[in-house]
C-alpha cells in the first residue's frame, strides 16, 4: 500500500522510516493543558461577578490559541507516524476515534443544560439553534454571522462550545491533506512551503477583512479566519517528526514566548486590530515556541507545567471546559445573595464535580473500551494513550458580557463573543 493509502486493515506495506519520531504522554502537554482551562474559568467569572470590565483577563484568547495550536501539532504527528510506520492512514479509525473521544460527554451536556433550561423556565428561542449548531459542529458560524455586537447567538450554557466546531470543521479535511498532498514523504521543503503560503493566506485575509470593531465577531470565530493556529501546529510537527525542528535557542524562545503571552493577557482585547492585523501571528508564534520547548526537557521553565494539580486537571480539560459555563449561568440565574467569594468557589467545585462525574463514569470507561478495540483491529498500533492525547479539542475564551449587580435573577444577553469559550481539545 502505497503512503497515500487510506484502508484501515493492517499494512503489510514499507517499515517505518528511520528518523521518524513517535511519542507516548508528554506531561508537560497536560499541564498546558490543566494552566489553559485554568485561565478559561478565570476569564468567564465576569458572568457570576460584578465586575465593571468586560473580561477578567482581556487577553485569555491566548490560552485559546495554545490549545489550537498543540491539538494542531499532536493531531499532525499522530498521523505522519501512522503514515510513517503504517504506510497508510486510517481514516475510519481517525473518525471512529474523535467521534468516541468527544461526543459522548458533549452529548451529556447538551442533554443536562437543555434540560436545566426547560426545568427551571429559562429556555428560549435560542436553545433549539443552539443545540443543533453545537451537535452538528457549525455553532462557530452560527455566532459569526450574529447581528449582535456581543455575538450572542447561543443560548447560556452552550457558548463554550464555538471552538470545538472550528475544530472539527479544520480535522474533517486536514487527514485527507495528510493523504494525498502534504505525506510523510514530500519534501520538507515543499511542506514548509506550502504551510507557510496557506498561514500567509489566512493572515492576510484576516487582515483586509478586518474593518473596525463591528467586523471582530466573525474574524474570531470563522475558521477561514482562524485555521492558521492550526496550521503552526501542524508545521511544528512536521519538522519536529522529521527530526528537522530548531535545536539551538529552544530554551530562549520558550522563555519568549512564555514572556510575549504573559504580557499579552492583561492588555489585549478582542475588539481592536491589534490581534487581527498581526496579534494572533504574534500569539500563535509564541505558543508554538513554548510546545518546542516542553519538548525540549532542558528548559527550565517546564517545570511549571510539570505540576501535578495542573497536569491532573490537564487529563480532564476537556470535561472541566464543557461543564464551566453551564454551571455559571446555573449559579447567575439562581444566586442572589451568596458572598461573591462563595460563588467562585461554588461554581469552581460543582464545575470540578461535575467533570470527575463524567470522567470517572463516561470518559474513561470509554476511552478503555476504544483502547480495546484499537488493539484488536492494529495489533502493534501506537499507544491509544498516544493517540487520545493527540486528539484533544480546544477552549475558546471569548467574553461572556458581564454580570449587573441585581437584586433578583439575573437574566439577559448570554455573554460575549459567541457566547465564551470553546472546549479544551481532545485527541481522540
Amino acid at each position: 500500500m502505497s503512503a497515500s493509502g487510506t484502508t484501515d486493515a493492517p499494512s503489510t506495506g514499507p517499515p517505518p522510516q528511520e528518523g521518524i519520531r513517535s511519542f507516548g504522554q508528554i506531561r508537560g502537554f497536560d499541564g498546558i493543558r490543566g494552566v489553559g482551562v485554568l485561565i478559561v474559568f478565570v476569564s468567564h467569572m465576569e458572568v457570576i461577578l460584578p465586575l465593571p470590565t468586560l473580561l477578567v483577563i482581556p487577553g485569555g484568547t491566548v490560552s485559546l490559541d495554545m490549545f489550537f495550536v498543540l491539538s494542531g501539532f499532536l493531531i499532525t504527528a499522530l498521523l505522519l507516524r501512522e503514515q510513517a510506520r503504517y504506510g497508510m492512514i486510517g481514516r475510519l479509525a481517525f473518525y471512529r476515534r474523535r467521534v468516541l473521544r468527544l461526543l459522548p460527554a458533549l452529548i451529556v451536556v447538551v442533554i443536562a443544560a437543555g434540560l436545566a433550561a426547560w426545568a427551571f423556565g429559562y429556555w428560549d428561542s435560542r436553545d433549539w439553534p443552539s443545540i443543533f449548531s453545537v451537535s452538528f459542529y457549525y455553532s462557530n458560524y452560527y455566532v459569526a454571522r450574529s447581528p449582535d455586537f456581543w455575538c450572542a447567538n447561543l443560548a447560556p450554557g452552550y457558548q463554550a462550545m464555538w471552538s470545538m466546531s472550528f475544530e472539527e470543521q479544520f480535522y474533517m479535511v486536514w487527514p485527507w491533506i495528510t493523504i494525498f498532498l502534504l505525506t510523510i514523504r514530500i519534501r520538507l521543503r515543499t511542506v514548509v512551503i506550502v504551510l507557510v503560503g496557506l498561514i500567509a493566506v489566512v493572515s492576510i485575509h484576516r487582515a483586509i477583512s478586518y474593518h473596525g470593531v463591528q467586523s471582530w465577531c466573525y474574524l474570531f470565530h470563522a475558521t477561514d479566519s482562524r485555521a492558521d493556529s492550526i496550521l503552526w501546529g501542524a508545521l511544528l510537527a512536521h519538522l519536529w517528526v522529521r527530526r528537522r525542528e530548531p535545536t539551538r535557542g529552544v530554551a530562549a524562545a520558550g522563555w519568549i514566548g512564555l514572556a510575549v503571552l504573559l504580557v499579552l493577557m492583561p492588555t489585549t482585547t478582542l475588539f481592536g486590530p491589534f490581534l487581527y492585523r498581526g496579534g494572533f501571528i504574534l500569539i500563535d508564534v509564541a505558543c508554538a515556541a513554548i510546545v518546542l520547548a516542553v519538548l525540549d526537557s532542558s528548559w527550565k521553565g517546564g517545570w511549571l507545567f510539570q505540576q501535578k494539580p495542573f497536569v491532573a486537571l490537564g487529563l480532564v480539560s476537556y470535561g472541566f471546559y464543557l461543564w464551566h459555563m453551564p454551571v455559571f449561568y446555573f449559579v447567575r440565574r439562581f444566586d442572589t445573595h451568596w458572598p461573591l467569594w462563595f460563588r467562585v468557589v461554588f461554581a469552581f467545585g460543582l464545575t470540578l464535580g461535575l467533570t470527575l462525574a463524567s470522567w470517572f463514569l463516561l470518559e474513561r470507561p470509554i476511552t478503555r473500551w476504544k483502547e480495546r478495540l484499537e488493539r484488536q483491529r492494529r495489533p502493534g498500533e501506537m499507544p491509544a494513550r498516544a493517540l487520545s492525547m493527540a486528539e484533544e479539542p480546544a477552549p475558546s475564551t471569548a467574553p461572556a458580557q458581564p454580570l449587573e449587580p441585581t437584586e433578583g435573577p439575573i437574566e439577559g444577553p448570554t455573554g460575549g463573543p459567541g457566547g465564551g469559550p470553546a472546549a479544551p481539545g481532545t485527541v481522540e
